[in-house]
């Protein structure tokens, strides 16, 4: 009898544990995984380009045709963002002063039947630089002064396309008109349209990628107008390549490396047509061409080359808030390339053609909302772009032939997950 009311007593103490636990476990709940309630993102994204360089053209005006209204904005920045689009066709013209207004470009929106999936459609445009019209007459030819910037009168001059008289003009449509009303511009090829910084008494250029035509970096370009337009008589560009070296470059070297300047004309199926060099000024920092018909002319140095190899992957990056707090912060990959460092002094000028550090970067910032009993972790992988530049110009620092060069080119999206947390104090 006793031995069973000591079975009895146990089995009581027993059960009231088992309560005690079931009765502590609901009294501390996991909280519902917070990485269920992603905010949903649809947007219309507007961009404005550089048609030459691709590059970005901040502050453009935008008319957007959507399928219910049209709006009219003025972009603040890179981008003119249309949220919470609707099904349908969309048609947007954008423009901004000194270019040529775009044509209207159609895009298809299809927006998901699943309330809770994003959707994001990016639109690129691209708007080519516009430059005052000269009127030229077959019976007395002309010159036309190409500024640096067109829309600066004391800008230097970077080149002259000279008209003969007498020539015959013949359009695109395979018109002959006496007269025609010819503009040529000059087109900012990437780096020289991003701005020269001063960052702790260390020049340098924020460059967001490599621009390549033929494995060749364009060293400057020219849009001449009408496009198509052909003539009798070649016409004589002259450009000045004074700004192309060095100050330490010999005479030698100067004249050695002049001669792999070419223009260069894509033509629409991919091919390209080369001109070289029809003679150089006395001083050296002349170079003339002859063409014969109106397009977008890129100058190349064919003693450089630079190749695309592969593509990569940086190494992730991890950053983590606090628990139970709001975290917001940013990632960023750099690759700086130092103008006049002992390993290679003048690898940053080959690729930009400036005196000063080449600095390739991207960046991404982040925000999370605070969740009660968890922790952000922000995880980000960026990828990389991996090149070999050759520099072949003889006589031309030897010991500096073949360079690897890798970029960061575009991050990944921010992966966000919600941690319980445990072991961060709560």
């Amino acid at each position: 009898m006793k031995n069973l009311s000591l079975k009895v007593a146990r089995t009581l103490i027993l059960c009231g544990i088992a309560l005690l636990a079931i009765y502590s476990c609901k009294k501390s709940p996991v909280p519902p995984d917070p990485n269920l309630d992603v905010p949903v993102t649809r947007q219309l994204v507007i961009s404005a380009l550089n048609a030459f360089s691709t590059d970005s053209i901040g502050q453009f005006s935008v008319t957007v045709t959507t399928p219910t209204t049209t709006v009219n904005q003025v972009a603040t920045g890179n981008t003119y963002v249309l949220n919470n689009p609707v099904s349908g066709t969309y048609v947007i013209t954008i423009s901004k002063t000194g270019y040529v207004t775009s044509n209207p470009s159609t895009v298809n929106v299809v927006v998901p039947t699943d309330a809770k999936t994003s959707m994001i459609v990016k639109e690129s445009i691209g708007l080519t630089k516009s430059a005052p019209a000269v009127v030229v007459t077959g019976a007395t030819g002309g010159v036309i002064t190409t500024k640096s910037n067109t829309d600066v009168a004391s800008s230097a001059v970077v080149a002259n396309t000279t008209v003969a008289p007498a020539t015959v003009f013949t359009l695109a449509d395979g018109t002959k008109p006496a007269t025609v009303s010819i503009s040529v511009s000059n087109v900012p090829v990437n780096t020289q349209i991003v701005p020269l910084m001063n960052v702790g008494g260390v020049n340098e250029i924020q460059v967001t990628g490599i621009d390549v035509i033929k494995d060749q970096i364009p060293v400057k370009s020219l849009d001449l107008q009408p496009e198509g337009m052909t003539f009798d008589k070649p016409m004589i560009i002259d450009m000045y390549i004074g700004d192309l070296y060095p100050p330490i470059m010999s005479i030698a070297d100067k004249t050695a490396k002049q001669t792999g300047l070419t223009l260069n004309y894509v033509r629409k199926d991919g091919t390209v047509e080369v001109l070289t060099p029809d003679h150089f000024s006395a001083d050296r920092n002349t170079v003339y061409y002859k063409v014969t018909h109106f397009s977008k002319w890129n100058l190349l140095d064919n003693y450089l080359t630079i190749k695309f190899i592969s593509t990569s992957l940086a190494p992730i990056q991890t950053q983590t808030g606090k628990c139970g707090f709001p975290f917001a912060g940013n990632f960023k990959q750099v690759s700086r390339y130092v103008y006049g460092a002992a390993a290679d002094p003048y690898g940053p000028w080959l690729l930009t053609g400036r005196f000063a550090d080449a600095v390739y970067s991207v960046s991404v910032n982040f925000s999370e909302v605070a969740k009660t009993g968890y922790y952000v972790q922000a995880t980000w992988q960026c990828n990389l772009e991996n090149w070999v530049m050759t520099d072949l110009c003889p006589g031309y620092w030897q010991q500096w032939r073949t360079r690897n060069i890798t970029i960061p080119v575009s991050g990944q999206a921010v992966k966000i997950t919600y941690v319980v947390c445990h072991n961060q104090g709560g």
